[in-house]
């Protein structure tokens, strides 16, 4: 196998100019804009563009904690961290009761690497390099799981939409009862431990693959110098400056997409993804610029799997401890989207050959999906 999903991640976190300027000074005005309760929507966008540097500052932390701990324990430590950022963000909602608009970003992360990021990286890749070949073992491998994981989506959100047919109740996204909250659970142990299947198969794979390889010891020339203990040491204060960004987005994610008159489908699926996806976007961009097609689809797909796999059921176990568990049950538009957005991203991926007019394809899907969602149903009072 000639890439992997969990280790080929250890590429994605390359830095780039943009990012390498990025104004980390937003991170303490944000913080002290929050303090001094300031117009709600202006501390809201402060803290929603102070993560996008400190992702990229989380996602470099990680690359460098795993070089220096070797690929398999790596790869384990990319499969944890990969989506540290979104994870915090969605724990800091869970906390503030915005259910429905976390069910929105758990959509919004998985749409956003199945259709922007790799449309992107296909169409510049495609214009730059013309006709790319991949390897469609592993690619393959990644588009099933992904269905697997449409329908762990699938089964708690049609109960919950059937259950409440045969009850004469009018549909309801946030549906709640105990038989929901069992499936969700069940459900959520089900996905867990295929994402972890799926990791141990791969490192094994990884394993096999480097015995018969000679290592390289050809340094990225754009690899930062840091030392293990400045990784741990960056690693640590980006993780807790994103749980208190995490913590103000929370408070003023309902201020802000009142302020704009947007749906809340639209804040979470479309925006809130963007500040952890900047970084990947960028990379997977430049890696399918420079013919790296393999690590150019590999890594949104990797993005997708750790958050339909891994951050979703996390969140269902942590929200057990709360006075209100998560569930799985989606609203029947969002469990849509992504089925749709899995299907043509595994229909592309069928033939092992992508050229620009796939990318541009599934960048029209995610435009259409954004659209969709802009104007499916007005902010729900319950986080105003």
């Amino acid at each position: 196998m000639k890439s992997n999903f969990v280790v080929l991640s250890l590429m994605k976190a390359r830095p780039s100019a943009l990012l390498a300027r990025s104004p980390l000074l937003l991170v303490p005005i944000a913080m002290l804009a929050a303090a001094l309760q300031v117009n709600p929507p202006l501390v809201f966008v402060l803290a929603f563009v102070a993560l996008i540097p400190l992702a990229h500052l989380l996602a470099e932390s990680t690359e460098i904690l795993a070089i220096h701990t070797g690929p398999r324990i790596g790869g384990l430590l990319n499969a944890t961290f990969g989506t540290l950022t979104e994870f915090i963000v969605m724990y800091a909602l869970l906390r503030a009761g915005h259910t429905d608009l976390l069910k929105a970003s758990i959509v919004g992360s998985i749409l956003i690497s199945l259709l922007l990021t790799l449309g992107a990286a296909i169409l510049f890749g495609g214009i730059r390099n013309g006709m790319q070949r991949f390897d469609q073992q592993s690619v393959g491998l990644a588009t099933t799981t992904m269905i697997l994981a449409v329908v762990g989506l699938m089964v708690p959100t049609f109960f919950s939409a059937v259950t409440q047919r045969q009850e004469n109740l009018i549909y309801d996204p946030g549906f709640q009862t105990e038989a929901v909250d069992k499936l969700s659970q069940a459900v959520a142990v089900i996905l867990f431990l295929l994402y972890m299947l799926t990791v141990v198969y791969q490192l094994r794979a990884r394993e096999g693959e480097e015995l018969t390889q000679k290592p390289s010891a050809i340094r990225d020339p754009e690899q930062p110098g840091w030392s293990l203990r400045g990784a741990i040491g960056i690693l640590i204060a980006a993780t807790l400056a994103i749980a208190v960004l995490g913590e103000i987005i929370s408070q003023f994610v309902g201020p802000f997409g009142s302020s704009l008159g947007v749906t809340y489908l639209f804040v979470g699926a479309v925006i809130l993804p963007v500040a952890g996806a900047v970084s990947e976007l960028l990379v997977c961009v430049r890696m399918a610029r420079n013919n790296q097609v393999n690590l150019a689809i590999s890594i949104p797909m990797n993005g997708a799997l750790q958050v339909s796999l891994f951050v979703a059921p996390l969140l269902v176990f942590l929200s057990a401890l709360g006075p209100t568990p998560l569930t799985l049950s989606f609203g029947v538009s969002e469990v849509m989207a992504v089925a749709i957005a899995v299907a043509l991203a595994a229909y592309e991926a069928i033939d092992g050959v992508t050229n620009w007019l796939e990318g541009a394809q599934l960048l029209a899907l995610w435009g259409m999906l954004a659209l969709w969602f802009y104007f499916f149903q007005p902010w729900p009072h319950a986080v105003r």
